[in-house]
């Protein structure tokens, strides 16, 4: 199996969020970029609590499966519109997480409010216009919608977290949960 060392890497980031409660069962979806245009992907559908090294996917920009057995994450196209567009970014974390859902059913923005969300994630952060899972637009959108930020928020849907490292990616996911329960504390404090 090669890139056997990244696909580690990503069962142990899917077992940490996971763990954190930033996803349940088989929700949300992680990969690495490999090379310019390849990436490590979670398989479609794998519960992260028995993630294996082999249930991750390599696969193309064009969402050949290079290697693998099983069907890449439903939300591939959304991990390459943001390696596309980005650079600096060699990790993708999306996720389902209870605060940050919240935001994204609300179709809030997350305005910023602790010095660090500025620090660490660029400022402000996004939610995207709403598009069904899943699809080309969807990615489009969120690629928009994060600009040159950590982390976005897709309507109705998760949130997408960002690094030039999977452990950055995981921090930002955590600070990210983390802000939206202080602004949620906010908003019911000030009512």
């Amino acid at each position: 199996m090669q890139w056997k060392k990244e696909r580690e890497e990503i069962v142990k980031i899917a077992k940490r969020i996971y763990k954190k409660g930033l996803v349940t069962g088989c929700s949300g979806n992680i990969s690495m970029r490999l090379k310019e245009n390849l990436i490590a992907i979670t398989a479609k559908s794998k519960s992260y609590n028995g993630l294996k090294a082999s249930d991750v996917v390599i696969i193309d920009f064009n969402e050949n499966v290079i290697e693998g057995d099983s069907e890449p994450s439903s939300e591939r196209k959304l991990h390459i519109e943001i390696y596309k567009a980005r650079k600096d970014v060699n990790a993708v974390i999306h996720t389902h997480s209870t605060f940050a859902c919240t935001m994204a059913a609300l179709n809030l923005s997350l305005p910023s409010i602790l010095d660090e969300q500025t620090d660490v994630l660029g400022g402000p952060i996004n939610v995207t216009e709403y598009a069904p899972s899943g699809t080309k637009e969807l990615a489009e959108k969120a690629v928009k919608a994060l600009g040159d930020k950590k982390a976005v928020f897709l309507s109705r849907h998760g949130a997408v977290s960002v690094g030039d490292s999977m452990e950055e990616a995981f921090s930002v996911c955590e600070l990210l949960e983390k802000l939206c329960k202080i602004y949620i504390l906010i908003r019911l404090i000030q009512k």
